[in-house]
């Protein structure tokens, strides 16, 4: 469960067009920010809604 949506985002770069580094560049920073959301900022807003 706990690495189902790394899956998920990274079967994101299976459907896109890569045709140079820039791209590549730009695809796997925007996949890094994703998952950093999905592992820590999603937990952490849902800590601090449920301490208020």
């Amino acid at each position: 469960i706990t690495i189902t949506p790394m899956i998920a985002s990274l079967s994101i770069l299976n459907h896109v067009d890569m045709d140079s580094e820039s791209s590549v560049l730009g695809y796997g920073i925007s996949l890094i920010i994703l998952n950093g959301m999905v592992y820590v900022g999603i937990p952490v807003l849902a800590v601090m809604r449920f301490r208020k």
